[in-house]
């Protein structure tokens, strides 16, 4: 079913007897759209700011609704509405821009709802012929009415940014040197209500020698990190495929251990406590290639000692000749509400440029028992090189070089 702006309908009518679906929000555009759940009670207020469910909060105090995919051109929530605290009466999906750039910039964009079988059942198209200047979309509302859940397809512009969403519905935003937003799965098992004002803060690291810090607690077994490109933008889709792979060297070793998939998976319970999630072999226009390594956030103290990690991304001679640049390859590592990003920056990385280079370094990062410190790299192998990255302690201190055995899926 293809929704038009300002229809509604019942849950029940696209989804009989069942009160658990998927919505997925795919983007076409170069703008970075940042997408959420405003989770409300009856008068259309965040009167509980767990209930915004977004980058910094993915999954809300009663495990109702989850962010379980985020990019910047695809994500999807899981709701459950059966699981939904009482209070929470209104659910509205919204987009806001990130950076400069209005929403009559997107191109041909959808939100669908799925079941549980992952089948879409009904779709609300919109583009930028909808708004104008606008920076932000209350995009699809699901609501309860005379206790019935109901869909509003609302396609609304609002001209305020993510800040003037959360005040417009009675939130408030932490200025950056406040603490970050509590995670909303630590807000249940302390039992806490509310939360600290909502946090945006996002960093990002386009620079070399410029380390971030994330302090691992015990409120997490594990973490993400994400390889994530855009499509090159030419007419071949066998050459947008870009391979993650993950080099670790333990302190006070010479051996460098490689996860990659489909060969070298890892394992997240025993050594090298990482695993990769399989391989993803293209992009396209609507859906970056993402590929993710899980990693046991207890690494450094299951292996006695400090743990050095590379990150690259490598695309093969096979594949044909294609520039680093034109994939936009970036780093993105989750830990809870903390998100840090390694940006491709072609000031730093100008040699990337060339088509005849295939690996590149998206990041690096230096894990102990308390926490990750992440940086920017930037490195790329020779020209004409397939070599892999490696890494070396020295005097405390964790180096890479691109000369390591080359490696083939």
């Amino acid at each position: 079913m293809q929704l038009i702006r300002g229809q509604k309908l019942k849950v029940n009518d696209i989804l009989p007897n069942a009160s658990s679906f998927s919505l997925q929000v795919d983007i076409t555009s170069s703008l970075v759209i940042d997408v959420s759940i405003f989770g409300l009670d009856h008068a259309n207020r965040l009167s509980d700011e767990a209930y915004m469910i977004f980058y910094n909060q993915p999954i809300s105090p009663c495990n109702s609704i989850k962010l379980t995919k985020n990019s910047d051109k695809h994500s999807v929530f899981e709701v459950n509405l059966s699981a939904l605290d009482t209070k929470i009466e209104h659910l509205m999906v919204t987009l806001a821009i990130d950076g400069p750039g209005m929403m009559s910039q997107i191109g041909n964009s959808q939100i669908s709802i799925l079941n549980l079988q992952g089948q879409v059942v009904a779709s609300f198209a919109f583009d930028g012929n909808m708004f104008e200047q606008q920076r932000a979309i209350m995009l699809l509302e699901c609501y309860k009415k005379d206790g019935i859940w109901r869909f509003n397809a609302v396609g609304q512009g609002f001209n305020g940014g993510l800040p003037s969403l959360i005040e417009y519905y009675g939130g408030e935003v932490a200025e950056s040197s406040q603490a970050p937003a509590l995670d909303a799965s630590k807000a249940q098992t302390q039992n806490v209500a509310t939360p600290t004002k909502v946090s945006l803060t996002k960093v990002t690291l386009d620079k070399p020698n410029i380390p971030h810090r994330v302090n691992l607690t015990k409120q997490q077994s594990s973490f993400i990190v994400e390889a994530i490109w855009v499509d090159n933008g030419d007419s071949c889709s066998d050459n947008d495929d870009l391979d993650l792979r993950v080099g670790i060297l333990i302190e006070g070793e010479k051996k460098m251990h490689y996860i990659h998939a489909p060969k070298q998976m890892g394992a997240l319970e025993k050594f090298p406590f990482i695993r990769h999630l399989g391989d993803v072999t293209g992009a396209s226009t609507s859906e970056p290639g993402v590929e993710r390594v899980e990693i046991n956030s207890d690494i450094a103290k299951l292996i006695g000692g400090r743990v050095g990690i590379v990150f690259s991304v490598y695309s093969a001679i096979s594949n044909g000749a294609v520039s680093i640049a034109s994939l936009q390859p970036k780093m993105r590592m989750q830990y809870g509400d903390q998100i840090v990003k390694c940006v491709f920056n072609p000031s730093v990385s100008a040699k990337a440029k060339s088509s005849y280079v295939y690996t590149y370094v998206i990041g690096t990062a230096v894990i102990d028992q308390q926490g990750i410190v992440i940086e920017h790299s930037g490195q790329t192998s020779k020209l004409h090189s397939e070599d892999t990255p490696r890494l070396h302690w020295q005097q405390g201190k964790l180096s890479t070089t691109i000369d390591g055995e080359p490696m083939f899926k």
